[in-house]
């Protein structure tokens, strides 16, 4: 069933105007923190290129924002090393199949090229900057037989709606296209005449349009139909009455298609209920970085006036030439008592620049504190190849429980709905490998093995750690302790918790049927073993014999057995 337009758009609208009351607020985040990437969708100029911030003093926050995108991508999603992994849930027996392990191995190596070979990482470090500068984000996710593609969507441009569990389902943005874009992207049949004409005519190829994109989920179709508008997802692309340019008022579908799964995602950094677009650690130090703007100003001109003063100069002085200038030289005839000396109007003290100067470090560290940037430079900053998550658990415990809501958050809205939506395109464009019969009917099941996620875990493996260190200490005088220890379930539980790939270890059955051949060799080793021990017994008893029947012992050539036998015979 057709979609209907004037309705949507209506919909449209009121969103925006909902969201309206962000729009200020992120405009000045944006200024302090993430300058250029802040686009409301309410100013209809023409694009142009983003002019510097002129209006920051200090970059402390805009630096730490920096960090903190670089630190999550390191943390979270690297794309130095593996950070998720897949399994199957629905049936536990499978984790002891060793060809769907290996299977599920292989459909991870091909997961991992994908997303390498795609714009995946650069997205999603833009997508960690707008969630801790905005506190939403939404990153578009669609693929063809070249492969993968990402789109984030600029915070301002669009809008967001939740369903009733406060998940976001509905998106909507505005995007900006030329005349000659939308004959490009669309067909000609669902494009109006006037910008059809304006395409085809030099001078308003470039005039430019609103078109909105909506992809909302879908209430009334026809289930079984593979038809995009029978899809789950709508996707709607429209253009947008009152565009520049045109001065017409009505709108008009461009396109209606529809998808098989939710093709975006839109995590928030922090929500609270139902709230649709969240809150960012920006927003908690933005006061401080309004104060660093401040007090940077006032110290810069105070550096100033310390450095080249104002002065003050006496009346009948205008008429001689003051060398305000380095190494200047001013001449005055100081017997005149109408010619005062020339002197500073006031003295700037040296120990007030220097307090304003530690205060202003005292409020930049709040700004470190609240953007986790002690956090994140040792994340990308340690050698990759040598820091661990052992270690930044240990080191940085306190701030990774800080973040642990957070990370829970991305992994549930951001990076499992990301796996599971690119398994889904690459069984549509058939790029998965055949899989074994036995994994029939199981679900897909995503597990993070990124640094954050695995210093997450490891907090829970401590007691495990501190019981097997107090375990061998008391084996050293007493080594029946041991004997309380499982230790086939603490190895599975450890490689479990650091997220060890599935085909690491052996299943049950196969180290069974090893510690049984292992036995049956040593038991078969020690009967060869006692066998040769008796077959040279016996030798050595004959060598013996042979020895006493040829030693003689007497003058009469008595042999050592026959004074042995004689020796016999006489009891």
């Amino acid at each position: 069933m057709a979609v209907d337009i004037e309705r949507l758009n209506v919909r449209y609208e009121s969103l925006r105007n909902e969201r309206a009351a962000y729009d200020t607020a992120w405009r000045d985040l944006a200024e302090h923190f993430l300058p250029t990437r802040f686009k409301v969708d309410t100013d209809t100029s023409t694009p142009k290129p983003e002019i510097l911030n002129r209006k920051v003093v200090d970059t402390t926050g805009i630096i730490d924002m920096g960090t903190l995108a670089a630190g999550m991508q390191g943390g979270m999603s690297s794309p130095a090393r593996p950070w998720f992994k897949l399994g199957l849930s629905g049936v536990d027996e499978l984790g002891e199949d060793s060809e769907a392990s290996a299977w599920l191995d292989e459909v991870t190596e091909r997961m991992r090229i994908l997303l390498h070979r795609s714009n995946f990482y650069n997205a999603a470090h833009a997508l960690y900057g707008d969630l801790g500068t905005f506190g939403p984000g939404l990153l578009i996710e669609t693929a063809d037989w070249d492969g993968l593609h990402f789109r984030l969507i600029p915070c301002g441009e669009y809008v967001l709606d939740v369903d009733e569990k406060g998940d976001v389902d509905t998106f909507m943005y505005r995007t900006r296209m030329t005349a000659r874009q939308i004959l490009q992207k669309f067909e000609e049949k669902n494009i109006p005449a006037y910008v059809v004409t304006a395409a085809k005519t030099p001078s308003n190829v470039e005039n430019w349009f609103d078109v909105i994109h909506a992809v909302f989920p879908r209430s009334d179709r026809a289930y079984g139909s593979l038809k995009g508008k029978d899809m789950p997802w709508a996707s709607v692309w429209w253009l947008r009455g009152g565009s520049a340019h045109t001065g017409v008022s009505k709108t008009a579908v461009l396109r209606e298609s529809g998808f098989q799964d939710f093709p975006a995602f839109a995590p928030r950094w922090d929500t609270c209920g139902i709230d649709k677009y969240g809150r960012s650690p920006a927003m908690n130090v933005l006061p401080d970085c309004r104060m660093l703007q401040q007090m940077g100003a006032t110290t810069l001109k105070s550096m100033h006036k310390a450095v080249d003063p104002p002065i003050i100069v006496p009346a009948r002085a205008k008429a001689i030439e003051v060398m305000n200038v380095p190494g200047g030289v001013t001449y005055f005839d100081p017997l005149d008592q109408n010619m005062a000396q020339i002197q500073p109007l006031h003295q700037v003290n040296p120990q007030l620049i220097a307090a304003a100067e530690e205060k202003i470090k005292n409020v930049q560290q709040k700004v470190h504190d609240g953007l986790f940037a002690d956090l994140f430079k040792m994340l990308i900053m340690d050698d990759r190849r040598q820091i661990t998550a052992t270690e930044i658990e240990a080191r940085e415990r306190e701030k990774l429980i800080l973040l642990g809501p957070v990370v829970d958050r991305l992994d549930r809205e951001f990076l499992s709905p990301l796996i599971k939506r690119t398994f889904s395109l690459m069984m549509q464009y058939d790029f998965l490998p055949e899989p074994p019969e036995t994994i029939a009917g199981a679900d897909l099941k995503v597990e993070f093995v990124s640094v954050m996620a695995q210093a997450q875990k490891l907090v829970s493996t401590s007691p495990l750690d501190q019981t097997m260190v107090f375990v061998s200490g008391l084996a050293k005088g007493a080594p029946d302790v041991l004997d309380n220890i499982n230790t086939d379930v603490a190895v599975r539980m450890y490689a479990d918790k650091l997220g060890a790939p599935a085909s690491l270890l052996r299943s049950e059955e196969e180290v069974e049927v090893i510690r049984k051949q292992r036995a049956e060799a040593q038991q078969m080793a020690a009967q060869e073993q006692q066998t040769a021990q008796g077959v040279a017994n016996m030798e050595g008893m004959s060598n013996a014999a042979k020895n006493l029947g040829a030693t003689p012992v007497g003058a009469d050539g008595q042999t050592a057995m026959d004074a042995l036998l004689g020796g016999l015979g006489g009891m």
